[in-house]
């Protein structure tokens, strides 16, 4: 593919100083509640954590079509890993009860976590 005229890369690397810790999840979602697992995930989670933890910085969903599933990673941002594990156990495990009442358990399941090995990953640049 030729380079278009006029065109020029205007992409920085950003380097990450500190480094982000990164929450990386991976659900299958039945795709009959797609839509309504989406809007609650957002309300629930996303927003649920970005209106009481400081240290969330952001967050990206990325989905899959497997048919009668979506495969659906999620990539959270946290300033630092104390600021991830920091969180309230009890304030998490009412969240998921909830979100499991709303949306269905049968309806979602946890495919894997990044740190279930005890090991975390962290973003340390991003090039756009």
């Amino acid at each position: 593919m030729d380079v278009p005229d006029g065109w020029v890369n205007t992409k920085q690397l950003y380097p990450m100083d500190p480094p982000l810790a990164v929450e990386h999840l991976v659900y299958e979602v039945r795709a009959s509640v797609f839509d309504h697992w989406r809007a609650t995930e957002f309300e629930m989670w996303t927003k649920g954590e970005a209106d009481r933890f400081p240290g969330f910085v952001g967050k990206e969903t990325w989905v899959k079509d497997l048919g009668e599933w979506r495969q659906v990673s999620i990539v959270i941002y946290w300033r630092t890993l104390d600021d991830w594990l920091g969180i309230d156990p009890a304030w998490l495990d009412a969240q998921e009860a909830r979100f499991a009442e709303i949306v269905g358990a049968d309806n979602v399941r946890l495919v894997s976590a990044g740190h279930d090995d005890g090991h975390h990953w962290f973003k340390i640049s991003e090039y756009r």
